[in-house]
């Protein structure tokens, strides 16, 4: 759960998912499956064994389909979950006692009056970038070595702003050495370096501070709220069809990330995370790709 995922790194970042049983014998849901009865018939040829029986039944409930009901943009609520530190080059995360999560880089473009290279340097995950909070590039991995064209024409003193994502750390081979998050080089604008940058830490560990009544921008990032009535507690499944990227909270427990591209198609939710009454799930979605609903689903995948 949560931001605990580890990754692998051979030529590209391979980042493991939320669900994380690895193809085992039992879900994560704690059900036998196919290749548990089909280890029982090869070891059962050698030696006898036991049936074994669950000790409690395992529910599973759908809780429907859920429609957003408060949203409020990154940018408008930035800073009532974070606050700013200053520094002339950028710093990444971890200098700034944070671990996991998002951090966003902010500076003002003051000799600036369009953009058309930048560079990234000693960045890792995943980086959004916007000018004036509209989105000019989403840059990931291997793009971030890369100098990259973009098109952005604006007034002098305009706000960039820098979304970097700790997507999990390499957990072994040659770049577990090379795991800082966000930007711990600099920041290489038209060809020169940009000084002078506010950082945010966002482990999104404190999302009862968000106000839904701050503003909102379609196509930027956001987070999202929707409730719903639990009467019995099950096992549930929450589907993010139509979503982009981000991350779910359930009464403010990390559920995870989410992604469009896959594999995983939903997050599971144990029901011990439920409460009975009323239950709050927060999705922060960072790239702007929306649907209007969620919905919780007995299953864990559509295939």
């Amino acid at each position: 759960f949560g931001f605990m995922n580890g990754s692998n790194y051979y030529d590209e970042l391979t980042p493991d998912v939320t669900s994380y049983d690895y193809d085992a014998v039992l879900t994560e849901a704690g059900d036998f499956t196919e290749k548990y009865e089909k280890y029982r018939q090869v070891i059962g040829k050698y030696t006898q064994l036991p049936q074994v029986h669950f000790s409690s039944k395992i529910r599973k409930k759908t809780y429907g389909t859920l429609k957003v009901q408060e949203k409020v943009g990154l940018f408008e609520a930035l800073k009532d979950i974070s606050v700013p530190v200053k520094n002339t080059f950028p710093i990444p995360m971890e200098k700034l006692d944070q671990s996991y999560g998002y951090i966003l880089y902010r500076t003002a473009l003051e000799r600036e009056q369009n953009l058309e290279k930048i560079r990234l340097w000693g960045a890792n995950d995943r980086a959004n970038i916007f000018v004036e909070q509209k989105p000019v590039a989403a840059l990931y991995d291997r793009q971030l070595l890369e100098e990259v064209q973009v098109n952005a024409d604006f007034e002098a003193g305009a706000t960039m702003d820098i979304l970097v994502e700790n997507m999990g750390r390499v957990n072994f081979g040659p770049r577990i050495e090379y795991q800082r998050k966000g930007i711990e080089g600099c920041v290489q604008l038209n060809g020169h370096m940009h000084y002078n940058w506010e950082m945010y830490t966002l482990p999104l560990d404190n999302l009862e501070k968000l106000d839904f009544t701050k503003g909102y921008e379609e196509g930027r990032p956001g987070f999202y709220r929707f409730t719903f009535e639990v009467e019995e507690a099950g096992d549930t499944f929450l589907d993010f069809a139509g979503w982009g990227k981000g991350c779910a909270f359930l009464n403010g427990f990390n559920l995870g990330r989410f992604w469009e591209i896959g594999p995983q198609k939903r997050l599971y939710i144990p029901a011990p995370l439920l409460k009975k009454g009323t239950n709050e799930i927060i999705m922060f979605e960072t790239d702007g790709k929306t649907a209007p609903e969620i919905s919780l689903k007995a299953e864990p995948d559509v295939g």
